[in-house]
Order: structure tokens, then C-alpha cells, then sequence
């Protein structure tokens, strides 16, 4: 164990919030050279291939301590069929709300129909290595170190070929190296979607696309690393196929239990969700069901998206967040002992102030820097007919959400926290991350056929924050697992690094917590993978720490 006191690298001058608000979300979009439209199928919305949308990927891929967003984009659909021009599009962070597209010089520009995927280090080099999830072949970006990527789906053996949404990279069975878990959908064929007819009506009142009951469940994937940069399935062999298919959007690895392994949590759409337990061997025991985290509390499997990894009352256990459709409250799982998991939703306020939206990504930050963590949802309908008939009293164009953490519960802050969140649109996936390098978590969130959104977060000026680059190197690759528990004043904090989450997305590999009106840490306890720690003591606010992965 190393205990280090008063004395620490930073990577960088001090860093100081600014702001006028306790928590403000203001649209920075305009101006900072965003603008690619991410397309998601035709307008009508006929097969449900195109209403499930794009994700955004946050990471650092060229080292320069700064994050930058990966796109993922898909095609366009029409009577002619499909429009395979529009490319997926990674924007290198310059600083200041600035952002300029790279995507031709390194490499990752690809035309598919794409949908997110997932940030890991498959080669164990420390660089993070970017994957994405298709509705066809996934591609494997290998970073070359150089500000290029290198297409090694194929050579890797990743190259799923089916319909697949989250991903998340993981050291399953704790040798050194990091898996791969791919949630996949629908069995689907170009020929069905392009033949596609709206049979359904919603409400009784217009006719919609089919979906997902009635349609074929996917097989997820697990790949097993070889340790070498190539994988090997092994999802029977792992025990990852126990509990059966389901309509898989969501995936979150994540350590449940606290042993140092990271379990499997997969959310479904109108199946019951998985909770997979790690036994520390890479095998595991399918628990959602004993766990309590299948189902909500009336015992109801929901209509899953994505899902959110956060210790939100600071017990230092991590709870889950669940999106669903809509006329069905996202679930709030508190997490009891590790356990056991209890929907919570009602009682911390989730659940109300959910109830009518349809709910995609769910993301945790510290909006004010007040030292708990407060939710962001990205919201859209996924039939543009509810436009049509007045009667519903809905919209497919719909209003984000922040919901504000008040001592564990929560309050509805949507319309009261900026100019950000009065923007309409059908949104699907969302990175937290922080682009500004202030301290707390901004929002980059895809939209259904138009341009993304782009937030900034402006934190309540008084509060305090410290923030961790944990890893071999910039982008924090190599640590996806590590833990960091932050002791200041009276209070405890719990981060992970994590890899996916959200809903087809990734967030920011470093962790950023917040402090209230603590002007220092007491105390921060490290658990890197394979059960390496280290403390360190009496750090200095308002600064990033750059964390090298012990030797």
C-alpha cells in the first residue's frame, strides 16, 4: 500500500468552476463545429431497426487530456431503399468548446448502419481502443498511438454480424486482459426491414411498426480474450446463456458485490432483465430474478433501454438506473448489500417524475457539485404518428431530464436548469463527460435524424470538485474496473471506471466527484484491478490527478 501525503503530480494549473447557478445545462452546440446529422431509417419509423438510434462515445483517443466524441451514425431509408452515404464521425476536441472532424485521418469514418458501442484496451498497450455496434458487422478500432485507428474486426473475431446495441469491455476472468459482452436484439434481415408495414396501433389511435413482441430475441455475444488482442466466444462456457434471450438494448459491467470482480448487468426490452454474478473463475450465476433487479416492484418485467451505474446515497455501493417506454416509470434499483436490489422509485421520486416520457440513456453526474450524484435522461418516441393524433397528448419530439439528488431523492429540475433542456427532440443515446476540463460532467447526447446536442454544465460556483485519470495512459484504458472511494469532510464517495453504460454509449473513463464546500480530500482509496490499492492523503481541491497504474 502506498501512502502519500501533501505532495502530488496534477495535469494541469489549478481548474476553477465557474457558473451562477446550482446546476445550469446551456446548449454550447451552435458554434462548436458539430454537425453531423445522425440518421436512423426513414421518417415513417416502419420497422423498429430505426427507431432504436445512435449512441456517442466519450474518450480521450490521442492522449492530449482532453475528450473527444465519437458519433455513431447509420443510413437513411426510403422507397429507393437504403442511402449508405452518411458516416460515422469522431471530432478531436480542440479546446474551448471547439471541435474538429478527424474522422477520414483516423480511419473510423465507416459507413454502416451503426448504433454505439463501447470504449476498451484489447491489446493491453494502455491506449483505449474504440468498438462499435452495428446492425450488421461490428467494427474493432485498434489505436495505433499515432491519432489512427486500425479496423481489426475480422482478425479479432468480433465482427458480430447480427443486430447488436451495448457493449462493454471487462476483465471477466481476471487474467490481465479485457472481454467483450455485445447485447443484441432482434433477429432481422435487410429484406424484412425494407418490406416492413406499420400493423400495430398504439393506444388504439394510429398505426405503428411492429415490435419488439412477436419478434424473433437475438443471442447475445461474450468474447473471451486471448490475451493477445484476439477473442474467442464463450458465452455457454462462461455460463452468460443461462436465463435464456431477450430483447437486449442496455449492458453494464460493474462490481455488484464489492469483491473486485465486475458483474454483468443486461437490460431487456419487455423481458425481464439479467443480473449476472461474477464467481471470480469468468463463470457466472444468473441472479436478476433472486436479486430483485429483474423486475420492478409490482413484479412486472418493463420495456428496458439503458442503463446507469451510480452510487447515489453514498452507502459506497453501486445502484442501478433503468429506462423503459413510455406509460412505465424508469426504475431506480437501490442497492441494498451487494446483493439484493430494491426498486426505489417511488420513494426517491424517480418514479413520477418519469412516468410519461420514453426513456433512452441514463447517465449519473454531480450537476452541482454538491457531492451526490443527480440523473440525466435522454427521452423520444419512437413512432412519429403520436405527432398525428392529438388525443395522446404525446409528442415523438420530447424534453431531456435532469433530476436533482436532494439527500436521496430527487427533484424534477427540468425546466429550471437552463436553456439546455428546453430543446425538443427524439433523442436516444448520451455520453457524460467533461469536455472543459472543469470538474463536472457535460452531456453530448445523439438525436434521431438530426444533429446532436451538445451541454454545457455550469455547477454552483461555491462547490468544490477533484476529478481522476486513472491508467497507463491519457485515455485511462488499461484501469476500466478500478474503483476510486473519496473520504472529504463527512462524506464518502464511490466512482468507478466503467466501460458502456448509458445506452449504447460511453461515458468519460476518468471520475469526477464533487465536494460541496470541502476544500480538500482527506483521504482516497484506490482498488485498481486485480485487487492493487493505494491511498493517498490530504489532496487539494479543484484539480485533476493523473493516477499511473502501480507496477
Amino acid at each position: 500500500m502506498v501512502v502519500t501525503r501533501g505532495s502530488w503530480v496534477t495535469s494541469g494549473a489549478l481548474l476553477l468552476v465557474a457558473g451562477t447557478a446550482a446546476a445550469d445545462l446551456h446548449d454550447v452546440t451552435a458554434g462548436s463545429g458539430i454537425e453531423v446529422i445522425t440518421w436512423s431509417g426513414g421518417p415513417d419509423k416502419s420497422h423498429i431497426l430505426e427507431s432504436t438510434g445512435n449512441g456517442v462515445i466519450a474518450f480521450d483517443y490521442d492522449g492530449d487530456g482532453d475528450q473527444d466524441l465519437y458519433f455513431v451514425n447509420a443510413f437513411r431509408l426510403s422507397e429507393l431503399g437504403r442511402t449508405p452515404e452518411h458516416r460515422s464521425t469522431l471530432y478531436r476536441n480542440e479546446g474551448h468548446w471547439k471541435f474538429v472532424d478527424v474522422s477520414e485521418r483516423a480511419g473510423v469514418g465507416a459507413t454502416i448502419y451503426g448504433h454505439g458501442g463501447s470504449v476498451g484496451d484489447v491489446d493491453g498497450d494502455g491506449l483505449p481502443d474504440l468498438y462499435v455496434t452495428a446492425f450488421g458487422a461490428n467494427r474493432l478500432y485498434r489505436n495505433r498511438g499515432d491519432g489512427t485507428f486500425a479496423d481489426v474486426s475480422r482478425e479479432a473475431g468480433v465482427a458480430d454480424t447480427g443486430w447488436s446495441l451495448g457493449a462493454t469491455f471487462f476483465d471477466a476472468d481476471g487474467d490481465g486482459d479485457q472481454d467483450l459482452y455485445v447485447a443484441n436484439y432482434i433477429e432481422a434481415t435487410w429484406d424484412d426491414v425494407l418490406a416492413a408495414e406499420r400493423t400495430r396501433r398504439w393506444r388504439g389511435k394510429v398505426s405503428v411498426m411492429d415490435g419488439p413482441r412477436g419478434l424473433p430475441e437475438a443471442a447475445n455475444t461474450y468474447y473471451r480474450n486471448r490475451g493477445d488482442g484476439t477473442f474467442e466466444e464463450a458465452m455457454e462456457e462462461a455460463g452468460l446463456g443461462e436465463g435464456g434471450r431477450g430483447y437486449s438494448m442496455g449492458v453494464a459491467s460493474f462490481d455488484a458485490d464489492g469483491d473486485g470482480d465486475l458483474d454483468l448487468y443486461v437490460a431487456n426490452d419487455s423481458t425481464p432483465n439479467r443480473l449476472y454474478r461474477n464467481r471470480g473463475d469468468g463463470t457466472f450465476d444468473e441472479l436478476g430474478a433472486e436479486s430483485g433487479a429483474a423486475y420492478n416492484a409490482d413484479g412486472r418485467a418493463q420495456g428496458s433501454m439503458g442503463v446507469g451505474v451510480g452510487d447515489f446515497d453514498g452507502d459506497g455501493r453501486p445502484d442501478l438506473a433503468v429506462t423503459h417506454f413510455a406509460h412505465d416509470y424508469y426504475t431506480l434499483y437501490r442497492n441494498l448489500d451487494g446483493d439484493f436490489f430494491q426498486d426505489d422509485s417511488f420513494a426517491t421520486g424517480v418514479a413520477v417524475a418519469t412516468f410519461e416520457p420514453l426513456g433512452w440513456a441514463a447517465v449519473w453526474l454531480d450537476a452541482d457539485n454538491d457531492g451526490d450524484l443527480d440523473l440525466f435522461f435522454a427521452n423520444g418516441h419512437i413512432y412519429p404518428q403520436v405527432d398525428e393524433e392529438p388525443s395522446l397528448h404525446e409528442s415523438y419530439r420530447q424534453l431531456n431530464q435532469l433530476l436533482l439528488n436532494e439527500g436521496g431523492s430527487f427533484r424534477q429540475m427540468t425546466a429550471a436548469a437552463g436553456g439546455g433542456l428546453n430543446v425538443r427532440h427524439s433523442s436516444r443515446g448520451a455520453a457524460g463527460a467533461d469536455l472543459d476540463n472543469d470538474g463536472d460532467l457535460d452531456l453530448a447526447i445523439s438525436n434521431q435524424d438530426a444533429a446532436p446536442t451538445l451541454l454545457a454544465t455550469i455547477s454552483d460556483p461555491v462547490h468544490r470538485w477533484v476529478a481522476f485519470d486513472l491508467g497507463r495512459a491519457a485515455g485511462g484504458a488499461a484501469a476500466i474496473g478500478a474503483s476510486v472511494t473519496v473520504h472529504a469532510g463527512s462524506r464518502r464517495h464511490l466512482r468507478a471506471v466503467l466501460s458502456g453504460g448509458s445506452y449504447a454509449s460511453q461515458n468519460d473513463l476518468r471520475v469526477a466527484i464533487g465536494l460541496g464546500a470541502e476544500a480538500a480530500v482527506d483521504a482516497v482509496a484506490v482498488r485498481w484491478p486485480h485487487d492493487r490499492r493505494q491511498r493517498f492523503l490530504d489532496l487539494p481541491a479543484n484539480r485533476i490527478y493523473r493516477l499511473p497504474f502501480p507496477r
